[in-house]
C-alpha cells in the first residue's frame, strides 16, 4: 500500500513539474519526494514548494562537487560522506594523544555538533565554503572539547597503564609502542553509550600482544625475519616512504563501491586500477579513455595505450610496486584470503606505493584490511556503501522449465552449464553461455548478447559473480549450491552466494533483484546468505605471499641450489616462524611445475617463469606443449606461433585461446624466444571467433524444431 501511495505522489509531482516547464523525465521524482518529506499527497502541491525542493537539490549538489573538498582542505577534522538523495553527513575527527609527547592517537569520530551543523547546512544552501568560516571552526573546537571532556578519566587511565607497561618493558619500549600505535592508526572509534569501555577493551588486548612482542629475544627475531618474511612489509620501500591512507569502500555487489573509487581515481594527476580480471582491466582502461585521460592497460599478455600513461589500469598480478601514483584503486578486496591467487592482493595491499590506497570489497574483508594498516603502520578510513537496490530471496524454487526471459541460471562446471544450456534450448529459450574456460572476449560477446536482448536468458557459473555489466539481470537462479574447489566439493559460502546473487537487479534497470534455486533445498542456505549470516570464522586468517625473484635468487644463493623445486620447497615450509602474520600460498601446483622445469636446466629466474606460465596443468596436452617450449627456450631456439584448426568442438577451441595466451605471456618476458607474437594473436582471435560463432549456432537452433504450442511463461 505504501508502494502505491509514493506511486501516486510522484505523479502528483510529475505534474507540479509539467507546470514549472520541467519534463518529469528530467527528474529523479523518488528521490524530490523523499527530499520534500512527502509520505503521501492528498492530489496537489504547491509549485513552490517543488521548486525551492529543486534548487536546494542543485545548490547542495554544487556544494558536494566543488565545496566539500574546499572545505575539507581549509578543515581537515572534517569527514563527509553522502547521505540520503542530496545532503552530506558530516563527522569530526577529534584525535587525542595517550602519551606526553603526543604519540599514539585515540582517533573519534562525532558528529559535528548543532551550530557547527547550521553553518554547514547555510554552506551548502549557498553553496559557500567561507561562510561562517570562523564561527564554523569555533564551534568544531567547542565540540572537540566537550568529547574530550567525556573521556576525560578513561583517558587517563589509559595512559597510567601504558607508563606502567613502558616501565616494566625498559629498553624495548619501541617494540611495544609500535603494536599500540599501528591498532590506533587503523582504528576509528564512534560514539557509543559504552565507548570509554570498549576503547579500554580494544587496547587491552592489543597491550598484551605488545609485551609479549618486547619481550621476545631479538636476535632470535632478526635472523627469523632474514631467512623468512618477518621483514616481508619493509620489502616494498616507496610504499613504506609514503604517509599511506588506507580507505576501505565496503559494501555488497551494485552499491557503487568500485564507481566511487573509479571516480576518485579520475580525479588524481596519476593513478592505477588493480583488476582481478583481464576483462576487468580492459573495461576501467576503455572508462579512463572515455574521460579523455592519457590511460594505458597492462596485463601478463600485453600493453595496450599511451607509452607514458598518467592513468593504468592493469590486473592485479602485474601491479607496479616501484613507481608512486597519487591514488591507486584495488578491486574485490576479498580476494585476500584465495590461496592460490590471494599473494597478489597482499603484494599490492602492503606494496602499492600510492598516496591513497582505496580498497573495494564486501564486508568479509574487513578484518583483513583492518589488520594489514595496523601491520603497515597506516591510517584506515571505512566508507559504508549500501545496496541501491533490494535483494530479494523468492519463497519458492524455479524449476528449469519455468525459467523466464531475463533470468541467470548458475551452475558450478562447464558440464553443468552446458547441460543446462541444452535443456533451455530445447525447451524454446534462446541462451547466452558464460564460464571460466571462456576467454575474456568470448565472456564480453556472450553479455552483450543477453543485454541486448539478443539471448533471453543467461547460463553461467560464478564467472558473472565479476567483471561483467549484465544490465536487465532480474533473477539469479541458482542449479546447485556445491562447487568443487580444486581439492573438494564443498558448500558455497555465504560470501560466494551474496556476490552472485547480487549481480540480480542493477541498479537503473531493476527496482530489485531476485534469488532463488531450481529446488526447494537450497533455497534455506540461500536466504540464510541474504540475510546476512556470517561465515565461521576461518581457522587461519594470515596473509598469503608467495616469494618473488628476488627472494628466489637470495635463496637459491644460500642455499647452494639451482633447482627451483628446492627453493619453492624451502619457502613452504622453513620460512615461516610462528606469529608471523603471513603464509606460503598454494605451492603444490608450483612444485609439480618445478620439478618438471627443473629437469632443463635453466637459469633460475627463467625456470620460475616457466613455472608460473599460465597454463592449464590439469590437461595432459597443454602440459606438453609448455614442456616443448621449455625445451626449445633451453636449446636456445625460437617457438613457432601455435598450429591449431579452427573448425573444432569446443573443449579444442577454448585450449588453443588459453595455450595462445600463455605464448603472449611468455612472449613478454622471452621475446628473442617466443618472436611469432602478431601471429599467434591472429590465431587467438580467430579460435574466439569460433568459440563465439558456435555458441551463437547452438543457443538457438533447435527452437524452431522443437518450439512447444504453448510457449515458456
Amino acid at each position: 500500500m505504501a508502494r502505491k501511495r509514493n506511486h501516486l505522489t510522484t505523479d502528483i509531482l510529475a505534474d507540479a513539474l509539467h507546470r514549472l516547464g520541467i519534463g518529469a523525465a528530467a527528474v529523479d521524482r523518488e528521490a524530490l519526494r523523499l527530499r520534500m518529506d512527502l509520505p503521501e499527497l492528498n492530489g496537489f502541491v504547491e509549485d513552490e514548494t517543488v521548486a525551492a525542493a529543486l534548487r536546494d537539490g542543485g545548490a547542495r549538489r554544487a556544494f558536494a562537487e566543488t565545496g566539500v573538498a574546499a572545505l575539507r582542505s581549509t578543515i581537515p577534522a572534517l569527514r563527509s560522506e553522502p547521505g540520503r538523495d542530496d545532503d552530506r553527513v558530516w563527522r569530526l575527527r577529534v584525535s587525542i594523544p595517550l602519551l606526553d609527547d603526543g604519540r599514539l592517537d585515540l582517533r573519534l569520530d562525532v558528529p559535528p555538533g548543532e551550530t557547527a551543523a547550521e553553518i554547514l547546512e547555510e554552506m551548502a544552501l549557498g553553496n559557500d565554503p567561507a561562510r561562517r568560516l570562523d564561527d564554523l571552526r569555533a564551534a568544531l573546537a567547542e565540540t572537540a572539547a566537550e568529547r574530550e571532556g567525556t573521556l576525560r578519566r578513561a583517558v587517563a587511565r589509559l595512559r597510567e597503564l601504558i607508563r606502567d607497561d613502558l616501565h616494566e618493558i625498559g629498553a624495548d619500549a619501541p617494540t611495544y609502542i609500535a603494536p599500540l600505535d599501528r591498532t590506533l592508526r587503523a582504528r576509528v572509534f564512534t560514539p557509543s553509550p559504552n565507548l570509554a569501555h570498549a576503547i579500554g577493551d580494544t587496547l587491552k588486548t592489543v597491550r598484551t600482544r605488545a609485551k609479549v612482542v618486547a619481550r621476545e629475544e631479538s636476535g632470535r627475531r632478526r635472523l627469523r625475519d632474514r631467512v623468512g618474511f618477518g621483514g616481508y612489509i619493509d620489502k616494498f620501500v616507496p610504499a613504506r616512504r609514503l604517509n599511506r591512507r588506507i580507505v576501505f569502500h565496503m559494501g555488497p555487489t551494485n552499491s557503487g563501491k568500485t564507481y566511487a573509487a573509479l571516480e576518485a581515481l579520475a580525479r588524481a594527476q596519476t593513478g592505477t586500477y588493480l583488476a582481478p580480471l583481464r576483462l576487468l582491466a580492459l573495461e576501467n582502461y576503455e572508462a579512463l579513455l572515455e574521460r579523455g585521460l592519457r590511460a594505458g592497460m597492462v596485463t601478463g599478455e600485453e600493453i595496450l595505450g599511451e607509452p607514458d600513461p598518467s592513468h593504468t589500469a592493469r590486473t592485479i598480478e602485474t601491479a607496479d610496486l616501484r613507481h608512486p601514483v597519487d591514488v591507486a584503486v584495488i578491486d574485490e578486496i576479498q580476494m585476500l584470503s584465495d590461496p592460490d591467487r590471494g599473494w597478489a592482493w597482499t603484494n599490492a595491499l602492503f606494496g602499492i606505493p600510492a598516496n591513497t590506497v582505496i580498497v573495494c570489497g564486501s564486508d568479509d574483508a574487513l578484518s583483513h584490511v583492518r589488520r594489514a594498516a595496523e601491520a603497515a603502520g597506516e591510517s584506515l578510513d571505512v566508507v559504508t556503501f549500501a545496496r541501491k537496490t533490494p535483494l530479494v530471496a523468492l519463497d519458492a524454487p524455479v524449476p528449469l522449465e519455468s525459467v523466464q526471459p531475463g533470468d541467470a541460471v548458475v551452475a558450478f562446471s562447464r558440464r553443468a552449464v552446458h547441460e543446462n544450456r541444452e535443456t533451455l534450448v530445447a525447451a524454446g529459450r534462446s541462451v547466452a553461455t558464460i564460464y571460466g574456460a571462456l576467454s575474456p572476449e568470448v565472456r564480453r560477446a556472450e553479455a552483450q548478447r543477453f543485454r541486448d536482448g539478443e539471448a533471453e536468458v543467461l547460463v553461467t557459473t560464478d564467472a558473472i559473480g565479476m567483471g561483467l555489466n549484465l544490465g536487465p539481470l532480474k533473477r539469479v537462479i541458482f542449479s546447485a549450491i556445491m562447487k568443487w574447489d580444486g581439492t573438494a566439493t564443498r558448500a558455497l559460502t555465504n560470501p560466494e552466494i551474496r556476490q552472485i546473487a547480487g549481480r540480480a537487479g542493477r541498479f537503473g534497470h531493476q527496482d530489485e533483484g531476485h534469488v532463488t534455486a531450481t529446488d526447494d533445498a537450497s533455497l534455506g542456505p540461500i536466504r540464510d546468505a541474504l540475510a546476512g549470516a556470517p561465515t565461521a570464522p576461518a581457522a587461519d586468517t594470515r596473509f598469503y605471499v608467495r616469494p618473488d625473484l628476488i627472494a628466489i635468487e637470495a635463496a637459491a644463493l644460500e642455499l647452494g641450489t639451482a633447482s627451483l623445486a628446492e627453493v619453492l620447497a624451502h619457502f613452504s615450509r622453513a620460512t615461516f616462524y610462528d606469529g608471523s602474520a603471513f603464509q606460503p600460498s598454494e605451492m603444490e601446483e608450483a612444485l609439480e611445475a618445478a620439478r618438471a622445469v627443473d629437469k632443463a636446466r635453466l637459469p633460475i629466474r627463467e625456470a620460475f617463469a616457466f613455472a608460473v606460465a599460465p597454463i592449464d596443468r590439469r590437461d595432459a596436452i597443454s602440459k606438453a606443449v609448455l614442456d616443448r617450449w621449455v625445451q626449445a627456450r633451453a636449446a636456445g631456439a625460437s617457438v613457432p606461433a601455435l598450429r591449431a584448426s579452427v573448425d573444432g568442438e569446443l573443449d579444442g577451441l577454448e585450449r588453443t585461446v588459453k595455450l595462445a595466451a600463455a605464448y603472449l605471456w611468455l612472449g613478454r618476458r622471452f621475446p628473442d624466444t617466443f618472436d611469432e607474437v602478431e601471429a599467434t594473436k591472429l590465431l587467438r582471435s580467430r579460435a574466439n571467433a569460433a568459440i563465439e560463432a558456435q555458441l551463437r549456432k547452438t543457443a538457438s537452433q533447435r527452437v524452431a524444431a522443437r518450439r512447444r504450442p504453448r510457449a515458456m511463461a
